[in-house]
């Protein structure tokens, strides 16, 4: 994979249009707790560059979710917010399910379990990121196969 994927090159055309004055749309709720080594604030400027490049039609629309392939995709989930455009379509079922998953690792496997064998979620760690990882996956070119690597081999020490 070349480097910059194109969701680094959409975040820099987001981010040129934030610097030249694009208003950011407001977040109307309270700072969301970190999330694989991402702060609230993060997340919120994650969110709101989302919404940028939603609005300009920059993003696709009328996905099937890529975890259970069976509902429309009406979000995208962001496993790492150092890469905002790195999006998973997803049902809102299955992105709750998402976040949840570290709160109830058992849970996550047993649902997990009954995906495809290739399916992208099979290869989420049950616990968070720390910063430096979510900031070392996030400079590799295919952050998934990186994430992939870094799971089997976290599943292999145990």
């Amino acid at each position: 994979m070349k480097w910059p994927p194109a969701d680094v090159l959409l975040d820099r055309k987001v981010e040129a249009l934030v610097s030249d004055g694009f208003a950011l749309p407001r977040w109307g709720f309270a700072v969301p707790g970190p999330y694989n080594g991402a702060k609230g604030e993060e997340r919120i400027y994650a969110w709101q560059k989302n919404q940028i490049a939603w609005r300009l039609g920059w993003l696709p629309r009328n996905q099937t979710c890529s975890i259970c392939e069976a509902r429309p995709a009406e979000q995208g989930h962001q496993e790492l917010y150092q890469r905002p455009f790195a999006l998973m379509p997803v049902c809102r079922s299955c992105h709750v399910r998402l976040h949840r998953r570290f709160g109830n690792p058992d849970r996550w496997q047993a649902f997990v379990d009954q995906l495809s064998p290739d399916n992208w979620a099979r290869m989420l760690l049950p616990e968070q990121l720390d910063r430096l990882d979510a900031i070392w996956l996030a400079a590799v070119p295919d952050w998934l196969g990186a994430l992939t690597a870094l799971s089997k081999a976290r599943r292999a020490a145990q």
